[in-house]
């Protein structure tokens, strides 16, 4: 698994109770993450009856089942470890053909049928140890397309303006009012287009709906036959963005949707500077570097969107202790849950020993487990401390991989570990880096490498960033970081996709005894 980065990771003992757990806890990370709704449910499925078809009918059964999540650039993996009897699924479809589905909904099939059809790929290995199931599902490699949610019961009227929209939207239907209702409990979306005529829910039925649950941001265009007083009138009052009158054009369509969400974006950015204006500059502080042994250099790029990354910093007796994070979510929920995170992680590294990266992240996961208000976001995170002249400890939580550049190589440093706020009492692990003259140790977040529109982009940026930390090894840091950071923004575009941030650290060889 070296090419993917570890999100989630839990050792239950085999019980029926530990399914409930393992969901629960799986469920958190999914509910954070850019993966598809359909792609989430398979994925909870499937762990929930590959766990429970092994805690009720392998024999010898288990002592324990570990259930680790994972991310690659093109896909998601879920692995379920055990250590009883061996039986590969993938050798064993064929049963589904030859049993009654009533046979299999008992557990005959081992739920090999469900798993099958709800997976895109998947692998078993038997090994004297343990017996380790792989399933896997494609991501969305592509530019996130704006998503529109069509509420519309006639027909040809849908397919048509799904022809108009599909090529620039993600595009969802919904008949009538009450079926958007439902939608909307377990789907956000970017625009609502609505027919204001339509049975059981109109559209201004639908439309006050919306405001009584507290949704009535979301923009909203109006679609009728109609443009009588009365009609006008009661969509004003309901705050709507756009009316259009049928038919309906390809091109009236297409500007009322860009300049509504143009309109939107625009109020949304700037409430978003206000509220960075006023309060970023007092929680984000400069990086105090105590130490005359390193030096640093770090440079960010945000989105504008979003909890965002940030790095805060500590020292006292010349030991320095740096936290690298990535607030997951693109709202304005987000942002505020970062900020709240950043309040806290300040008070805590005041009070955890420096030298031990892994007990900030294990004290941050037990804290953020039990508190309401920082469980409502996640965060992944490197916590690293500089403990001498030549030795740097560090402690990952599913975060990327660090970087060690040295002999003209570019090396991973696998630290690893789970997601913090997932479970309680999480146990981090300390990786001690030697880190000599002439060399370096890189840390960034994700959207440094996963800022292109496709995985094509995605791939060329990385391997052009990976290209340039090698070329600018030998140039000052400052410099190597401002080359590294414009092939970044030449490729990733400004702003970029992703929220991005990048850090090199290396030995002060300068130092006047």
């Amino acid at each position: 698994m070296a090419e993917s980065i570890l999100l989630f990771e839990s050792i239950q003992p085999t019980k029926l109770e530990s399914v409930r757990v393992l969901r629960q806890s799986l469920s958190k990370i999914l509910d954070h993450l850019d993966i598809k709704t359909n792609v989430k449910q398979h994925c909870l499925l499937c762990c929930s009856e590959w766990c429970t078809n092994l805690i009720l009918h392998a024999t010898p059964p288990s002592r324990d089942i570990t259930v680790s999540f994972r991310k690659s650039k093109k896909k998601w993996l879920l692995l379920i470890k055990d250590h009883g009897e061996a039986w590969d699924p993938t050798m064993h479809r064929s049963i589904i053909n030859s049993k009654t589905k009533t046979d299999i909904l008992k557990g005959c099939g081992y739920g090999i049928n469900i798993i099958n059809n709800t997976s895109d790929e998947m692998f078993y290995q038997s090994q004297p140890a343990y017996n380790l199931f792989t399933i896997l599902w494609e991501r969305d490699t592509h530019r996130i397309k704006p998503h529109i949610l069509l509420v519309e019961d006639n027909k040809s009227q849908v397919q048509l303006y799904c022809a108009y929209l599909k090529p620039q939207f993600n595009v969802s239907i919904a008949a009538n009012g009450k079926q958007a209702l439902t939608f909307l409990k377990n789907e956000k979306v970017d625009l609502i287009i609505s027919d204001i005529q339509m049975p059981e829910m109109s559209g201004i039925e639908l439309r006050q709906e919306l405001e009584k649950i507290k949704t009535s941001s979301t923009p909203f265009i109006f679609l009728s036959h109609s443009l009588d007083e009365t009609t006008l009138h009661d969509a004003v009052d309901l705050g709507i963005d756009d009316y259009l009158k049928k038919p309906i054009k390809k091109k009236q369509l297409l500007n009322s949707i860009h300049r509504v969400l143009t309109r939107f974006n625009q109020v949304y950015h700037f409430l978003s500077q206000q509220v960075n204006q006023k309060i970023t500059a007092s929680l984000l502080p400069q990086v105090d570097l105590s130490s005359n042994h390193w030096r640093l250099a770090f440079q960010q790029r945000n989105t504008g969107r979003g909890g965002g990354d940030f790095i805060l910093s500590t020292s006292h007796n010349g030991i320095t202790q740096l936290l690298l994070a990535d607030v997951m979510g693109h709202d304005e929920s987000a942002k505020f849950f970062s900020y709240a995170y950043i309040g806290y992680i300040r008070g805590l590294m005041q009070n955890t020993d420096l030298t031990q990266p892994a007990q900030l992240l294990t004290k941050l996961s037990d804290n953020a487990y039990k508190d309401q208000l920082l469980s409502q976001t996640m965060l992944t995170g490197c916590c690293l401390s500089f403990i001498n002249a030549n030795t740097i400890k560090l402690s990952s939580a599913g975060h990327p991989y660090p970087i060690h550049i040295h002999h003209k190589r570019l090396h991973p440093i696998k630290a690893e570990g789970t997601l913090p706020g997932l479970l309680p009492h999480t146990e981090y692990q300390n990786i001690s880096l030697i880190l000599n003259k002439n060399e370096r140790l890189v840390l960034l977040t994700d959207g440094l490498f996963e800022s292109g529109n496709t995985i094509t982009e995605r791939e060329t940026l990385e391997l052009s960033i990976k290209k340039h930390l090698l070329i600018t090894a030998n140039l000052p840091l400052n410099i190597a970081l401002q080359k590294i950071m414009h092939v970044f923004d030449t490729l990733a575009g400004t702003p970029p996709n992703d929220d991005a941030l990048l850090l090199l650290i290396e030995k002060n060889d300068t130092i006047l005894w």
